[in-house]
Parts: structure tokens; sequence; C-alpha cells
């Protein structure tokens, strides 16, 4: 349940009068909170009216919220005026602290008598409110990394570690700082403008009612950050997903995803496809219907790497639950974006180490069959000569004009979705995980990507019915440049040469004799 208000009836007997009596009492449960934002009012800095403020603020369901202005604090006259103007009802919160410019940087007061008009030392602010809350603004901002000793200064109540007034990656440290040194902290949104109230709120554990309360639960650490934190571990990776803020109107929240690599070989391996997306993110692929992650930060030191996170599902999920005809314009979607992306043309690799990669997959594909002593060995066999010879001979008469492929481009890798939900037009597609990309002929991932849906989708065959090989292929070309005569035999080669892949994956899992695996084995016969 979202964090508000909840109402209970309170039922009790009197013996005395022989009277049962019912109390209507509202309670507010989990309360979310605006602590940081200015107005056009009393801040020179803000282009944003109160009333707009408040209520942008209710909008995005949060239960109150606390201005600050710049040196300067609201009266409750004007407070009470400002509900009234705003139209809000006596259960939304409007109160008032300030931010204040310190030797430290701007620190936010909560509970202090009286405007403060002049910039004033950490000291001195603590000297003159001794029962003010005073909490450090966006300490992180334009690169700042304040050590253990300036969090956790006994003159500070907490720290502000998420705000729209620091980056993405700044955010995050902030978040490491808190989970290393545990001091108490909030998040504010610090909204100068329209469009940015209420984005960042903070989450009360109790009910504030007061500016005391606030203060009391600030001061005794009941408070902390609005966001969700989702670790998932994988071989050698630990990927994290953070999601801070609340949705609004069109969903929209600051997503990031943490990837922690331990193994040396794929830390080398995600830092070259992070810097592919990084270079597609800044030649085309940033903004619009065709794109891919921003990546954030490449960290050598603690092999990490932070990318933006991608609202929305991927392509499988969705074609599993979308009307057929929506479905089938994300699968040309999908054909579009990989087209675009092959026009780049990039040539980043080497040839020779795809052709010693591919033979000793090969090798690897025709083991797995013999130590399982698979009943399709003899069918395999001559299917793995076949391609392997195919592509030997590309190798030497093409190897020049290969471009750089995705290397893994399925249905799980590409995301679909909207800027905006309430509007079709913003619609978008994004692709992730580059960490297979290799030079090959632009057949490669088309065949693979065919080769690779049918099999996604051996369990769901009415997508298959409405999302056609042919179809792919075909919206391809009509985006592609410099397609080959010999182009569909590519595709025909490049789709055996994934099945060769999944049916070893399928081995490998313990699938090698199952249904899935006859299909891929009779997929294979028109080859030869």
């Amino acid at each position: 349940m979202r964090p508000g208000i909840v109402k209970i009836r309170v039922s009790f007997f009197c013996p005395e009068f022989n009277v049962a009596f019912k109390i209507l009492k509202w309670y507010h449960i989990n309360m979310l909170l605006e602590m940081h934002c200015h107005t056009s009012r009393y801040s020179r800095c803000s282009q944003i009216a109160p009333a707009s403020l408040a209520r942008q603020v209710k909008k995005k369901e949060l239960q109150g919220i606390v201005i600050t202005e710049h040196h300067y604090l609201w009266k409750d006259d004007e407070l009470k005026a400002l509900r009234v103007e705003a139209e809000l009802d006596e259960n939304f919160l409007i109160l008032s602290g300030q931010e204040v410019a310190t030797d430290i940087g701007h620190v936010l007061v909560f509970g202090a008598s009286r405007t403060i008009e002049e910039e004033i030392s950490l000291k001195g602010l603590r000297l003159d409110f001794p029962g003010a809350a005073l909490v450090w603004a966006h300490p992180f901002r334009d690169g700042g990394m304040p050590d253990e000793k300036k969090l956790l200064n006994p003159m500070l109540d907490a720290v502000e570690i998420f705000s729209m007034n620091q980056t993405p990656k700044e955010n995050y440290l902030g978040l490491k700082a808190w989970h290393k040194y545990k001091f108490t902290a909030i998040s504010g949104s610090d909204t100068h403008a329209e469009g940015m109230a209420g984005i960042y709120p903070t989450q009360f554990d109790h009910p504030i009612l007061t500016i005391d309360d606030l203060v009391t639960g600030i001061k005794k650490s009941g408070c902390r950050p609005f966001f969700k934190e989702i670790p998932r571990s994988g071989a050698n990776i630990i990927v994290t997903e953070i999601t801070i803020g609340t949705k609004g109107d069109d969903e929209s929240r600051n997503r990031i995803i943490l990837k922690n690599i331990t193994d040396d070989k794929k830390w080398e391996a995600a830092k070259s496809s992070s810097a592919l997306t990084a270079f597609l993110y800044k030649n085309g692929f940033g903004e619009g219907q065709f794109r891919v992650p921003g990546i954030i930060d490449i960290n050598d030191s603690e092999r990490l790497i932070i990318e933006d996170g991608q609202r929305g599902k991927n392509l499988f999920d969705l074609l599993t639950h979308v009307d057929k005809s929506i479905g089938a314009d994300y699968f040309k979607l999908a054909a579009r974006w990989l087209a675009r992306f092959h026009n780049k043309a990039i040539k980043q690799g080497d040839t020779e180490n795809v052709i010693k990669k591919e033979l000793r997959r090969f090798d690897s594909y025709l083991d797995s069959f013999k130590r399982t002593k698979s009943p399709y060995l003899k069918k395999i066999e001559p299917v793995i000569e076949y391609v392997k010879e195919r592509e030997e001979e590309m190798f030497l008469k093409r190897g020049d004009s290969f471009i750089l492929n995705h290397g893994d481009y399925h249905p799980k890798n590409i995301i679909i979705g909207q800027d905006l939900q309430h509007d079709i037009t913003t619609l978008f597609i994004s692709v992730i995980d580059f960490g297979s990309s290799v030079l090959f002929p632009r057949a490669f991932d088309v065949g693979y990507f065919i080769s690779q849906f049918q099999n996604q989708f051996y369990a769901h065959p009415n997508v298959l019915k409405y999302c056609k090989e042919a179809d792919f292929v075909d919206t391809y070309i009509k985006e592609a440049d410099n397609i080959p005569i010999d182009f569909a035999d590519q595709v025909k080669l490049f789709k055996i040469r994934a099945s060769l892949s999944i049916a070893s994956y399928l081995i490998k899992v313990g699938k090698g004799q199952g249904p899935e695996m006859t299909a891929l084995i009779n997929s294979t016969k028109s080859i030869l």
C-alpha cells in the first residue's frame, strides 16, 4: 500500500451510560513529505508559484510539503493563506523550514523560531537554534565527496543523500555513504520549477502533524529517503536496480542500474560493452524512438558500471500479453532498431579473434553432443561442419566488409517503453547488453534474432503466428543500407548457427532430449 492517510474507526462501550461510542479518526501511516522546495515568492532562483507547487506535490500523492526558501521562514498566517489559495484541505500538511548558507554549504533548518537572514557558521547555527533539526543539503553536488567525519558531524541531524540538484552518480555516492556510515538521511526534490515538485520525497515512520513532530522525526531517525533497492546476483556479477522517488502521472522515476563484476575477463568485457553503449548513446541512440541506456560511470577501482535504468518491459514479456496488432508493431520495431544500428557500420573488433573464437565454439558444440551421447549426434555433425566451412569461406572472402553486430540480439535484451504513459508518440525501443558484440556480416544478428525468437516463443505458438520471420526480414531490409545479393542465404546460415548455440545450451541445462531440442534439430535439415 502506498504510504498515506488511513481512516480507522474505533469503538468502545461506556458502562456508566450503557452506550456504545464510535470515533472516526485519521492516522498518517508512513507519511511521504516533500522536504526541500522553493517558491517564486521568496526565492529568486525559483520559477514556481507557491499554490502551484503545493498542488503538484498533492498530485504526486504525497501527504505534505515543507517549504524551504533561501533565508526566509514562512509565517503561520502565510501558510494558512496558501492552503486556501491552493484549495487543499486540512489532511494535507503544509509546513515551513528554510535553506541557509553556512561554512559547510547549504543546510536545511527545520524548527527555527525566526528567519535566518545572513550566512552563518554551522556552529553558530547550532548554538542559536539548539532545538532545530539541521540537515546538510545536497553535499555530493558538483563532485563533492564528504568523508565520514563530515557526514557524522554531531552538529548535523541528517544528510540529504538524494536530490534533483545532484546527478544520478552523485545520488548513488550518497546512497553508498549512507549504507556505509549509517547516518540519518532524507531526500528532497530541491524544486525550483514546474514538474520538479514531489519527485524525491522523504518517508516518515510516524505521524507528522506539526513542525515539532517533523523535528523529532529527524532527530530520532524516524525518516529515510523514499526509494527501492533490488539486488540480483549472477555468475561473477551483482546487479542492483535502484528506483528513487514517486511515480507521478507519467511514472517517471529516476532509475539507475549498478553492475559490480568480480571476474577479471568479465570486467574487461563489461567495460568494452559499456564503452560501446556510451558511443551509441552519443551518436544517435541517446534520445528519440531508438535508444540504448545512458552510461553514468565506469569505475575501474570498484569494478562498477552505473547506467540509466530503462523504463519499460522487455519484448518477450510484452508479446505474451499485448494485442497481436500491437505486438506485430513491436516486432517490426525491433527490426528497425537493428537496421539503424548496423547502418552505423562500426568496425570495432578483430576479425582474426572472431575466427579463433568461432572455431572453438564449433568444437564446443560438437563436444556437448558427444559428451552426453546425444541421439542427435549423427544428424548434427554434418550440420556443424557445413556451417563451419561456410563461415571460414566468408572470413576469407568478405572479412574486410564485416561490421559490428550486437551478438546477442533477442527479445529479452530489447526494452519497449514510453516516456509519458498517456502519450503513445513517446514510445521508444532501447537495447541492452552489448557484451557479445562481434564483427560479422550484418545477417548474423538477423538470423540470430529469428532463431532465438522462435525458440523463446516455442511455448507461445500464437505469437509466432503473427510475428513472422518474413515480416522481420522485410522490415529490416527497408531500413538497412548495403544489403548483399545473397542476404537471404546468409540469414538462413546464421539461423542455423544460432540454433547450434541454443542446442548446446539446452544440453548444458539438461534439456538435450526434450521437444525444444527436437524442433531445433529439425530446423537444421533444410540446409543439407
